[in-house]
């Protein structure tokens, strides 16, 4: 029990330590809780710079990590890719959405790159069922890029190479609108 306490203050003490960008509200940009808002006829998108909360933990150490929520309003398909969105640093420097295949193969542990394994040791057994977890939950609460029907919508996280903690500003596009973000230790 107080492993487990002094790993929760070890974790929100972490947490309290990264850096955390909030919305700045901006001409057709509207704030609500922590998510920056843009709304056209067709589609509402929101975003938030979230932390990954779950496994695999040490995301955040290699990638921003952004929430989103994109609403179709129309009665047709909407088709979304990762294209449609990126992320600026305040440099103006471009960074394209991740593909979860890609940390999946990034966070892959070393005793299972080869597609088979012929020894498994005492534990590996517990290092495969870890590597499951964070490959379901990846699947689970990552955004998924492609068609969204008529009044639905879809949401969750969107991965970009990590900026340099030196940024006090970014920005996340979305087809033709503009996002701003702050550090959250930055007067506006």
């Amino acid at each position: 029990m107080i492993k487990k306490l002094l790993l929760l203050v070890l974790l929100l003490f972490l947490v309290s330590c990264s850096i955390k960008y909030v919305p700045v509200k901006t001409e057709n940009i509207k704030i609500q809780e922590d998510y920056a808002i843009w709304e056209s006829e067709q589609l509402m998108f929101a975003a938030e710079n979230k932390y990954w909360v779950e496994e695999p933990e040490n995301i955040t150490d290699y990638f921003t990590t952004f929430y989103i929520i994109v609403k179709n309003k129309t009665d047709q398909k909407i088709k979304i890719n990762a294209s449609d969105i990126g992320l600026l640093d305040e440099k103006g420097n471009q960074y394209d959405v991740v593909d979860t295949k890609y940390i999946e193969d990034l966070l892959l542990p070393r005793e299972f790159e080869f597609d088979q394994i012929t020894d498994i040791s005492e534990d590996q057994p517990q290092l495969l069922e870890d590597w499951r977890d964070a490959k379901k939950n990846l699947i689970l609460e990552s955004f998924s890029f492609g068609v969204i029907l008529p009044n639905a919508q879809k949401s969750g996280f969107i991965f970009f190479p990590k900026i340099h903690s030196k940024n006090n500003y970014c920005s996340i596009i979305f087809k033709d609108a503009v996002l701003k973000f702050i550090r959250s230790d930055v007067k506006q």
